[in-house]
């Protein structure tokens, strides 16, 4: 359904999880894929020799994404490997749970830094590529509670909510130049991040939904290929929910 053949990708936070599902689904659709992971070099490898394997073009790229010159180095890098990037997936995002009174200020500064500061980093550093080749499209990993709110997760529904913020933004600055940005807000996805979430969570989460399942990665994919794909050029600045109705 989706052909990204001859496009150069590029994902944060891309060895395990959505990130991982979504390296896979464009290396399946041609794409030439460089993703970005911090610490789980053995996930990263793995996944690059998996797709490899299967005759993909893939490359990891170990990369704090809080560090703006090393977003600027992985880009660069990515270009040299397969070509300039013709689409950025910030996917990249970490969650630290308490509430307010007892937040330490590494709570919130990891959260903040690694979800919001991470895609300015990689959407400050492929801008200058997008707006010379006068395309690209740019997708931002989101969430219903930084539209919402929920206790007991500030710092990372504050990242999720400047998410809104910045997609509006570079959307309306890149429009001129045939770029699209827009961003994704899931509900619960049952990853193996959630592997130790409590069934007594699990159940609420299924009493909010409109639909009684639990999403899963292979539920975020098809939204952000087309997204990203020439079949989403006229949506641009959006935040889409994909929650099975948790939040209506």
């Amino acid at each position: 359904m989706f052909d990204f053949s001859g496009k150069s990708v590029l994902v944060t936070g891309g060895s395990r999880g959505l990130g991982r599902a979504l390296v896979r689904a464009f290396c399946a659709a041609g794409a030439a894929v460089g993703f970005t992971f911090r610490q789980e070099k053995e996930a990263a490898v793995r996944l690059q020799g998996e797709l490899e394997e299967g005759g993909g073009r893939v490359r990891a790229f170990q990369a704090d994404v809080t560090s703006f010159a090393r977003a600027a180095e992985v880009v660069a890098e990515l270009g040299e490997a397969f070509g300039e990037p013709e689409v950025l997936v910030c996917n990249a995002g970490v969650a630290r749970s308490a509430p307010i009174w007892k937040m330490t200020e590494e709570d919130w500064d990891v959260a903040v830094d690694t979800s919001l500061k991470g895609a300015f980093n990689y959407l400050r550093a492929v801008a200058p590529v997008f707006v010379r080749r006068h395309e690209g499209k740019v997708l931002c990993v989101g969430s219903i509670n930084g539209l919402r709110g929920r206790m007991g997760t500030l710092s990372y529904n504050v990242a999720k909510a400047g998410l809104v913020g910045l997609v509006k933004t570079a959307a309306a600055e890149l429009g001129r130049y045939n770029v699209n940005v827009n961003a994704i807000a899931p509900g619960f996805i049952d990853t193996e991040s959630q592997e130790r979430t409590p069934e007594i969570i699990r159940d609420l989460v299924l009493m909010e939904c409109a639909i009684k399942r639990l999403g899963t990665e292979q539920d975020m994919v098809p939204l952000v290929l087309f997204l990203c794909s020439d079949l989403g050029r006229h949506i641009t600045g959006q935040t889409i929910r994909i929650d099975a109705g948790q939040y209506l």
